[in-house]
């Protein structure tokens, strides 16, 4: 079987092509389809590519919180539509805003209509057309690992190991004979346990010089589901680490957009917190606040502030896991939870330092006695602050229990090694879509 081409772009590529998309619609109707009295028709044309450029980017961060490159294969057609057209109807209020701004001149509504109907159209047929070639292209991969790792590996992907095609191997292939059987095969990813020495008699240059990637579990894992699972971490991963947001430049960088964050939504957030904490008293009195002992950057505790979402002394039979349908949970509570309301004081623990806007979810000391016995690296977490929201508070649920508790750290694992302002940017806007849906 000969190697297919694969369409399996990668998120960046969908972004990039999306934007050129919402450029090029920009661009080809105010010079082809507008009259002459048209704004952006009386500006030069560098003008012109930096208003489409604008453009481009208001409508990749509008796709970004509404979810239109999150997990699109699984959408219905007529939902990916909707979404493509309203990112650029959401896109184009920055355009106007930008045009207005610097050349104190709308556009007009009708090449705005124009504009945003071709970005909404030609970017749904793209998002379609790619995933359609994806569905029908699934990755090859030939596992050499026996029946335990291969069964532990699948459960580390969950569903997304069903939209894999696992090629069967051979019982017995000589390192003359692996290349050819990948090739016939159409094997296009080998996974090796990196821990086998069985595996030292494959010749891995002759298998990458024919185009076959070879990857362990772990970096598969990672790849394919942007998470690192713990029974996969040793010393010697730790000892790879690039701790990049500890770096004293990038801490300060960070801290400073933290601050203006977390000043900035406070700010914002008042009206919402005085209506909330008037809630609260109608239904249940005071305290109106809840101070809870964290555990923060490198183990040291500190207090976190939250609004009461609970009964009175809730917990007087000692610390309990967080789940869903919480019958301590008051019924204002819940709503505030939903919406997360009742995290808006912890704005103030950024803003004093303990913790950071985006960063692994702080746990508390007393339900993390068991859970360090069950999971050695569990507190890697905090080689970084915590933070007010993470990679896993959007990839995950609560963790309720031991087993969801390693599932979290699977992809706080992920964010430590992977930490950057870009992924920081990505979840706070991962963040915003699922307030938006009001998922908690």
């Amino acid at each position: 079987m000969q190697r297919k081409e694969h369409w399996n772009l990668s998120k960046l590529a969908k972004l990039s092509v999306c934007q050129i998309i919402a450029m090029v619609a920009c661009v080809t109707v105010i010079i082809f389809d507008s009259p002459t009295s048209e704004t952006l028709l009386q500006i030069n044309r560098e003008r012109l590519f930096i208003y489409a450029s604008i453009y481009g980017l208001s409508f990749l961060l509008a796709g970004e919180v509404t979810g239109l490159f999150v997990n699109s294969y699984r959408n219905i057609s007529w939902k990916r539509f909707f979404l493509a057209v309203f990112s650029s109807v959401l896109g184009s209020l920055g355009l106007v805003l930008a045009v207005w701004i610097v050349e104190f001149d709308f556009i007009g509504r009708l090449a705005v209509f124009k504009i945003v109907t071709a970005t909404g159209i030609i970017s749904f047929l793209f998002l379609s057309f790619q995933n359609s070639l994806s569905n029908r292209n699934p990755w090859r991969v030939l596992t050499l690992l026996n029946d335990e790792r291969v069964k532990q590996l699948k459960s580390y992907l969950g569903t997304r190991a069903d939209e894999i095609t696992w090629v069967v191997p051979k019982e017995s292939s000589s390192e003359s004979t692996m290349v050819k059987f990948c090739n016939e095969k159409g094997v296009e990813i080998l996974i090796l346990d990196q821990s086998n020495d069985g595996n030292s008699n494959i010749d891995l240059m002759a298998l990458l010089a024919s185009g076959v990637r070879v990857l362990g579990v772990e970096p598969f894992v990672e790849s394919l589901s942007q998470k690192i699972p713990s029974a996969e971490v040793d010393r010697s991963w730790l000892t790879r680490l690039d701790l990049r947001q500890r770096d004293p430049i990038v801490r300060r960088v960070k801290r400073l957009s933290d601050l203006f964050t977390a000043t900035i939504g406070l700010i914002l957030c008042l009206p919402i917190l005085g209506i909330a904490c008037l809630a609260i008293v109608l239904e249940t009195g005071f305290p109106l606040f809840f101070h809870q002992k964290r555990t923060g950057l490198l183990g040291r505790p500190y207090i976190l502030h939250k609004l009461r979402t609970m009964q009175k002394n809730a917990e007087q039979q000692g610390a309990e896991w967080a789940k869903k349908g919480d019958l301590r949970v008051t019924r204002v509570g819940r709503f505030l939870r939903r919406w997360r309301i009742d995290e808006i004081p912890q704005f103030w623990n950024v803003i004093k330092g303990e913790m950071s806007i985006v960063g692994p979810r702080p746990e508390r000391p007393e339900l993390e006695k068991e859970i360090n016995s069950r999971l050695p690296f569990w507190m890697c977490r905090y080689l970084l602050k915590p933070g007010l929201t993470g990679w896993a508070q959007i990839r995950f649920e609560y963790a309720s229990d031991m087993e969801s508790s390693e599932e979290k750290l699977a992809y706080d694992l992920f964010y430590i090694k992977n930490a950057s302002f870009l992924l920081d940017f990505e979840i706070m806007l991962s963040t915003l879509r699922s307030l938006t849906k009001g998922s908690r």
